[in-house]
């Protein structure tokens, strides 16, 4: 009750649990990662290992996720990972303005970071954003963007199934090692499904951040509309798009490629 009191009643964002944060000497540029639906800041383990030694590193579990809290009655959208970033930013006394790479819902959630602290970030880069269409009325208007609602509404519907399917998917390295679909996790998977991906803003809100955007996406990847990532940059000269012949997850050729991109931001 007193948990709910706290950060239900009074919104006091949570302090979410810090993977890994090193600090480099001298450092002038810090790198924040977050992390997709239903993984955790393990996502990162394979692409930290070529960011540079003079830069700080925050990879955080977000809300739901990892070893971070899992409130049953939290809403699990963008607005709300994003304040609780902003939060455990503060309590790393990170002051300059950071680099944040997200990954599918995490790019959301950088979208939403940069809207709401704007003079906190440096550079977004996204990686495979699951970016849908909405009209003013909050309902999907594309074909596609339709479909995938209601996909994510029947794994909704049996989230049972996700742990399954998460079991194969690891079997044949289709998923990054880090998908974690378990009892423990599963409302929050389900809540976060719901409040930041199927009803997200994030197509609308990325036009209005002022900040440098790349955008990283696989052309196999079953989870990102193409059509929809070239509609923004059309609309944004803060956007640049880097395809290339891949998939989802964050695995093999993925990885060189996010850290080949942050090493061209950091520069």
């Amino acid at each position: 009750m007193f948990d709910r009191f706290v950060h239900g009643i009074l919104r006091v964002p949570y302090t979410l649990h810090v993977y890994r944060y090193s600090e480099a000497k001298k450092a002038k540029k810090t790198i924040v990662f977050l992390h997709g639906i239903g993984q955790s800041g393990k996502t990162w383990d394979d692409v930290v290992e070529h960011v540079p030694d003079d830069v700080n590193i925050a990879i955080i579990d977000l809300l739901g996720f990892g070893d971070s809290p899992k409130p049953e009655w939290a809403s699990y959208d963008a607005k709300t990972q994003a304040r609780a970033v902003a939060r455990t930013l503060l309590t790393l006394r990170v002051t300059n303005r950071v680099v944040i790479v997200g990954h599918s819902m995490g790019a959301l959630v950088a979208v939403e970071f940069a809207r709401q602290f704007p003079g906190a970030v440096k550079a977004l880069v996204l990686c495979s954003p699951p970016l849908y269409k909405m009209s003013r009325d909050g309902r999907r208007i594309l074909e596609r963007d339709n479909r995938m609602r209601e996909l994510y509404a029947k794994v909704a519907e049996r989230p049972e199934n996700i742990i399954m399917l998460s079991k194969i998917a690891k079997r044949y390295r289709l998923m990054n090692p880090s998908f974690d679909a378990t009892a423990i996790n599963l409302k929050s998977y389900v809540a976060a499904l719901h409040a930041s991906i199927i009803r997200q803003t994030a197509m609308n809100d990325i036009i209005t951040v002022k900040k440098p955007i790349r955008i990283l996406y696989g052309m196999l990847d079953p989870f990102v509309i193409g059509a929809n990532i070239r509609s923004v940059a059309q609309k944004s000269e803060n956007i640049t798009i880097h395809r290339f012949t891949g998939g989802h997850e964050v695995t093999r050729g993925y990885v060189s490629r996010i850290a080949n991109t942050i090493h061209k931001v950091l520069q």
